[in-house]
């Protein structure tokens, strides 16, 4: 099949699809909203919808799927805003973010991480100082987290085309090869092992804030490890604009929303990527015009709810509406079940040890109930001194379902005699810690 047939088989079935199947947009009422936010985000973690950040300090705000409900979570630490959230194994990921008013905003140095089952925030792991801006894109691939371009300089210079990988299970960060060009104000998506950045712009480029949208379509191969640019005009995005959210469904890419300088209002735009052919069809705008916020893609159908509805920063919004591919699903969620870490040893004699020597042995920790990942937030020894911990990964660092950790626990007597102590192993949140009972002597 050559590429014009190609292009209008595909436009024919969306056509087809559509007349039988689709749903298109429809809005969601309900009794509450949330809070109204903007450069905020918008992620399913289990069977909760939850809206989180954009300007000024507001709370979590939380929608039960199966109550169609909404309630009212912890407020995170500082303000957040400008950034895509993430959500892995029960729990909330904020990186590649900004704090602080337009148009001088400092990227958040830190990752943060939110527990929605316990209701609680905790400061992650540094971004490293090279590496730290906002307005960028993440995604999440094979259980490690992938920040793509952004800016530095809130929405007057210093725009980036870097990738970095960022794995949580040894909390080390990998710089990968930069995007073919700077973006930043988009969201990124992962299809079929490869990595996508469409819409976004160079915010203040040029004296400008809204006008230098990007149009070119940038993937990265992960197992290539190289980019490429999609053909143009063809896979170019056919309504450029920044500001914008993106979906995926049925190996497609879908973008929606945004901001630019061709008209006040957000946009309703609604385009697929068809990625076999690597060119655009245009489809039902959403109802209400939006940037700055986040979708939902769950059970067959995209979720978006809150951002704003002219460019720039008025009015925010609460509106919540969903756009159905099919029959009209309610959508799916498995509910998070808390995490916990055991230990393979409640004890450890170390015997004799000459003094001025050392011996180490090592604890395993392993993730043993639940399918929420466990933050463990530090490791201290109390007692006696001449005992130490040696933690490569530093903490907090996350155990995964199915995944543990190995401790190293050295023991150094500088003097002859008995030597006791414990070590503490405490995770996020109300449980009780982990405590190892530690014993040597120095002859």
């Amino acid at each position: 099949m050559n590429s014009n047939c190609r292009i209008l088989f595909v436009v024919f079935t969306l056509f087809v699809n559509h007349f039988l199947f689709a749903q298109g947009w429809e809005k969601i009422e309900l009794d509450t909203d949330g809070h109204k936010r903007h450069e905020s985000s918008f992620v399913q973690v289990g069977d909760k919808f939850i809206a989180v950040g954009g300007r000024g300090l507001k709370p979590v705000d939380i929608y039960d799927i199966n109550t169609k409900t909404w309630s009212t979570g912890k407020q995170p630490p500082i303000e957040m805003h400008h950034f895509q959230a993430a959500s892995h194994n029960g729990l909330l990921y904020v990186m590649g973010a900004f704090n602080g008013g337009y148009p001088y905003e400092t990227p958040i140095p830190n990752i943060f991480i939110y527990d929605p089952l316990q209701d609680l925030w905790t400061v992650g792991p540094k971004i490293p100082a090279h590496r730290q801006r906002g307005a960028a894109g993440v995604a999440v691939y094979n259980g490690k987290f992938y920040l793509l371009c952004g800016i530095v300089n809130g929405h007057s210079s210093n725009w980036v085309s870097w990738l970095d990988e960022f794995d949580p299970a040894t909390n080390t960060w990998k710089e990968l090869p930069d995007a073919p060009r700077e973006r930043d104000h988009f969201h990124a998506a992962v299809i079929d092992g490869k990595l996508y950045a469409a819409g976004g712009r160079k915010s203040g480029f040029g004296k400008t804030t809204f006008l230098s949208t990007t149009p070119e379509v940038d993937v990265y191969d992960f197992e290539k490890g190289y980019w490429s640019t999609l053909p143009s005009p063809e896979g170019d995005i056919p309504t450029q604009r920044a500001g914008t959210t993106v979906a995926v469904h049925d190996g497609n890419l879908f973008v929606l929303g945004g901001e630019s300088g061709s008209q006040q209002k957000a946009h309703s735009d609604f385009e697929m990527l068809d990625t076999d052919n690597q060119s655009w069809v245009k489809l039902d705008s959403i109802i209400t015009g939006r940037h700055g916020t986040q979708a939902i893609y769950s059970n067959n159908a995209i979720y978006l709810e809150g951002g704003c509805a002219n460019r720039g920063g008025s009015p925010e919004i609460t509106n919540f509406e969903v756009y159905y591919f099919g029959e009209k699903n309610e959508p799916v969620g498995k509910a998070i079940e808390k995490g916990k870490i055991s230990s393979d040893k409640t004890s450890i004699d170390f015997a004799e040890v000459n003094t001025e020597s050392k011996k180490s042995i090592e604890i395993h920790l392993k993730h043993s109930e639940g399918n929420q990942a466990v933050v463990l937030m530090y490791a201290i020894i109390t007692g006696a001194q001449g005992f130490e911990v040696e933690l490569k990964p530093k903490l907090p660092l996350v155990l995964n379902p199915g995944t543990g950790a190995t401790i190293p626990v050295i023991f150094k007597p500088k003097s002859k005699g008995d030597y006791e102590a414990q070590l503490v192993l405490k995770t996020l949140g109300k449980d009780e810690p982990i405590f190892i009972q530690l014993n040597g002597k120095g002859k």
